[in-house]
């Protein structure tokens, strides 16, 4: 049991690390490394979730011992922080995905309205310039 409670939390570790790199990528706006590093974030995820299943189903019928509980105790807390850890950069990739569509409807709107500003001065024979 305690190599299967350490190999999970180092795999929590592993997890966390992970999602600190994907916050600096989030925050330089790389989109290409961000989505590499969300594949193995989701890689990485998925190895701890079939240990976590392997523990629960050896909780079942082993009795921990009072150092196991301590390590089980400390890898929640870790898995904790990783929660709260997500929620953030959940909420941050939100804020930066409604800026990123502001932005995209200005600019949208912007080319529009130069559109318009050529259409209307096409049928016009001489520039502003060419008229002083």
């Amino acid at each position: 049991m305690e190599k299967l409670v350490e190999k999970s939390t180092r795999q929590y570790r592993a997890i966390g690390e992970q999602l600190d790199r994907l916050a600096e990528l989030l925050q330089e706006r790389q989109a290409d490394a961000l989505q590499e590093a969300l594949q193995q974030w989701h890689a990485l995820d998925e190895e701890a979730r079939q240990t976590d299943h392997q523990l629960m189903a050896l909780l079942q019928t082993a009795h921990p011992t009072p150092r196991h509980l301590a390590a089980l105790h400390d890898r929640n807390q870790l898995m904790f922080r990783i929660c709260h850890r997500c929620q953030e950069l959940l909420q941050r990739a939100r804020t930066l995905q409604a800026l990123t569509g502001e932005e995209l409807a200005r600019l949208k709107n912007g080319r529009k309205a130069l559109g318009g500003y050529r259409a209307s001065s096409q049928g016009m024979h001489h520039s502003t310039l060419g008229s002083c």
